[in-house]
């Protein structure tokens, strides 16, 4: 994705990013529909608490930036360390 069309994005994102959402909302805020996945997926590690969230009654909500941080910590690539030869 273009930076052009990515930066409607990031200003939606930061602008509501300490807002709660539900998942679908999660999701579509999160990534673009092309590499979105899928809300099961999302229920999932849900269900495995690799993802935060909270719960208010029946409801579930999520706190985008809570999530990109940990979405960071869990999923994220880890750069090797350079060995010198």
């Amino acid at each position: 994705m273009s930076n052009a069309l990515n930066e409607p994005r990031q200003a939606i994102l930061k602008s509501h990013e300490e807002q709660l959402v539900d998942a679908k909302g999660l999701l579509s805020m999160l990534w673009d529909e092309s590499s979105r996945p899928s809300l099961r997926w999302l229920r999932e590690q849900q269900s495995r608490r690799t993802i935060p969230f909270i719960k208010i009654g029946a409801r579930v909500w999520f706190q985008p930036s809570v999530v990109i941080v940990s979405l960071r910590d869990n999923w994220g690539v880890k750069r090797r360390p350079i060995s010198k030869s």
